[in-house]
């Protein structure tokens, strides 16, 4: 069975392979533990994303992220819960 994006990114913040180094108001930057590298994934304000990664050179639409920059932001988003 094929893990979905959505799958494949809350594993990756399950097992801890998110680190996020910087995240403003500009952008979110982070070192990404994949199944077969790190990658390094940006996050910015604008709605566009981009990683490593063979998907997630500049993309624009945030609905359509790469495994990892939907790992970048789930892990945002558990970081700010209160």
């Amino acid at each position: 069975m094929t893990e979905t994006r959505q799958e494949k990114a809350q594993r990756l913040v399950d097992e801890g392979g998110v680190i996020i180094c910087q995240h403003n108001i500009m952008f979110t930057m982070a070192h990404v533990t994949g199944d077969h590298r790190n990658y390094a994934t940006f996050l910015f304000s604008s709605g566009h994303f981009y990683c490593e990664c063979e998907w997630g050179a500049f993309h624009s639409h945030t609905d359509d992220l790469c495994a990892h920059a939907l790992a970048v932001k789930l892990a945002v988003e558990k970081e700010n819960k209160p």
